[in-house]
């Protein structure tokens, strides 16, 4: 029989055994069952604060209970094993919370979708995840569910709910990830595994009826989960962040202090761009912050800890192993590289090689996690996918599943595991993943498009940029091709998934193999992209100031003042960090609110500095 532990000596097996999680019984409806009991016995304790409004547990919980029962009646269970899923297109909101909450005590699964998103794109996940229905509020509604569900929060209310009985393996949630094939693939979470998730960090890090936690992620960010339950879970409040505000290191700063915010999650890019505006700093009443979603640099930890005595926690995990599953406590420890830690209870990890066997400590292999946990497999993904949810590791406590993640990492002699990146291209932008196959097929599907290729690029500034080499048929006869494609991609796929720079090639470089060669592909250039509108040069001093500002930060040799930000490239990070070089620049604090006038408003050079000009800025 074969030996997964050949290769590893007497100590090394010792090493990797002791740094597991505790393996310790969980309750399918323990999150279910105290959300409730809070909901029915907490009276007059704050639940949520979304700006002005604010609503009790007693408030919250009557419209959770009162949507619940609706959902109950309306949709009985119909004898389907897999039972109802109900997609969520509603932002972040006190209904986001009332929606998801009445779901999960229903036992059935949720499906969060972003109404932000392409309609196709989120059509295409609601018909995937084969919703029951659709739950909208009067503001997100469109033609594009055949199944909407309009709720309205105010209309129905009960005092209580009798929730419904679920096991382990029972669906949770269908969470959407990028998929290679060009369909978005569904995570099929379970309720045993949140369970699992939110239980631990309650016991590892309890929250108490003063703190405070900001519900700052998207929704179909699989760390929004722990931000939806967990506070609820615990008996503390949620501050709601708005729409937006997620990516404004300001806005967060006000929003915090504001509602006395004490937990709080950053992915690392995010981070650094608030500890840049001196966020930690200026944010006292913050306790505890978790980072996820990207490698935490040891840089980021020294300069967090130098602005704050709160605790900086760095989680790693993937969205099929319920969200986080190692654990380190960054501040506390620092070390460089920064570990994603030990594994959470009910949870082993596993370093491979490419036989399957463990490596010893020190080897490089791939991260294989076993655990409650995990996945029950994907929904939309073929046969390759399939297979990752396969067990090629010892043997594992019943119930418990087993995912290959792709991520590299090591073991260490003190006990710890290091993230050593990819063995594929999957990439994270700004914290969420994107399959560059994806974007690849998407582009192939335009009938003017020949082929394609999409990787990373990483700027002069040091953002991770997505680039797409196109080939495209000159006999289409595409006027303005870049914005054409632009547009193409922007009607099927989300925003993270839109390329900063699309560069025209004649032809793909290839291997002797006949696949692309990734290697050969030319750097992307700082070249203006040809544009709808004719370059027209900067005039005067304020809009060439801030064209300048934008080709640093964009990654362009020129830019021009009718020209528009998002058409050359830029995103959220790109306008964060353009706010710090004009704050520094045009002479004004980073909390001034004309820096966000300029940047929100502004969405060509000329508006911008018009903008500046109308606020009595000068040079």
């Amino acid at each position: 029989m074969r030996n997964p532990w050949s290769r590893c000596s007497a100590t090394d097996r010792e090493a990797v055994e002791l740094l597991q999680g505790e393996v310790r019984p969980v309750a399918a409806d323990d999150t279910l069952r105290l959300l409730r009991e809070h909901y029915r016995d907490g009276g007059d304790r704050v639940a949520v604060v979304d700006g002005a409004r604010s609503w009790t547990y007693a408030e919250l919980g009557e419209r959770v209970f009162g949507l619940a029962h609706r959902l109950a009646s309306k949709f009985p269970p119909d004898g389907r094993d897999e039972g109802h899923v109900f997609g969520v297109a509603i932002d972040r909101s006190p209904e986001l919370l009332v929606a998801v909450h009445a779901v999960a005590l229903t036992g059935a699964a949720y499906c969060p979708i972003s109404p932000a998103d392409p309609v196709p794109w989120q059509s295409a996940i609601a018909d995937t995840s084969r919703a029951t229905a659709v739950l909208v509020t009067g503001d997100t509604g469109h033609d594009g569910f055949p199944h909407s569900f309009p709720i309205d929060v105010d209309s129905c209310t009960e005092p209580d709910f009798e929730t419904a009985p679920v096991g382990m393996r029972s669906t949770s949630q269908i969470i959407f990830t990028s998929g290679s094939t060009g369909r978005p693939k569904g995570v099929i979470c379970t309720h045993g595994g949140f369970a699992n998730r939110i239980r631990w960090m309650q016991e590892t890090f309890p929250l108490g009826p003063d703190d405070r936690v900001a519900l700052k992620t998207p929704s179909t960010f699989d760390v929004a989960g722990w931000e939806m339950f967990w506070p609820q879970y615990a008996g503390a409040a949620t501050v709601v962040v708005p729409p937006g505000a997620h990516t404004s290191p300001e806005a967060l700063v006000s929003i915090f202090n504001e509602h006395r915010v004490t937990v709080a999650h950053f992915v690392p890019s995010m981070l650094r761009m608030w500890l840049r505006a001196d966020g930690a700093r200026r944010c006292p009443e913050l306790r505890m912050v978790f980072s996820s979603g990207e490698a935490l640099d040891t840089a980021l930890v020294e300069e967090f800890t130098s602005q704050s005595t709160a605790e900086l926690h760095n989680l790693y995990g993937p969205t099929e192993a319920a969200i986080d599953v190692t654990h380190y406590p960054a501040s506390a420890a620092p070390r460089q590289p920064v570990p994603i830690g030990r594994p959470i209870t009910n949870t082993r990890l596993h370093i491979l090689d490419q036989d399957g066997f463990v490596c010893p400590v020190g080897e490089q292999g791939e991260i294989h996690i076993q655990g409650a946990g995990v996945a029950a497999g994907y929904l939309g993904a073929g046969e390759q996918d399939a297979a990752r949810f396969r067990s090629v590791l010892p043997e594992a406590p019943e119930g418990w599943g087993t995912f290959r993640t792709g991520d590299l990492g090591r073991y260490t002699a003190d006990g710890q595991i290091e993230y050593c990146g990819r063995s594929d291209d999957q990439l994270k932008i700004r914290g969420q993943r994107v399959e560059p196959g994806e974007i690849t097929q998407a582009l192939r599907d335009h009938e003017g498009v020949l082929d394609a290729h999409v990787k990373a690029h990483v700027s002069a500034s040091g953002r991770t940029l997505l680039v797409a080499y196109v080939v495209v048929d000159a006999q289409y006869g595409m006027v303005d091709s870049v914005g054409v494609l632009r547009e193409h991609l922007a009607r099927r796929l989300p925003a993270r998934s839109i390329p900063s720079k699309i560069v025209l090639l004649g032809s793909l470089p290839l291997s002797r193999h006949g696949k692309v060669d990734a290697h050969l592909l030319p750097a992307p250039g700082q070249a203006r992209p040809a544009l709808k509108v004719d370059f027209q040069e900067p005039r005067g001093p304020l809009e060439e100031l801030i064209a300048g500002i934008w080709a640093h930060v964009l990654d362009l040799d020129e830019v021009g003042a009718d020209d528009n930000f998002h058409d050359l490239g830029g995103d959220s990070l790109a306008a964060v960090e353009i706010s710090f070089v004009l704050t520094e620049r045009l002479g004004l604090d980073y909390e001034d609110p004309l820096v966000p006038r300029i940047l929100l408003d502004g969405d060509t050079v000329a508006r911008s500095a018009e903008i500046a000009e109308e606020a009595g800025i000068q040079l």
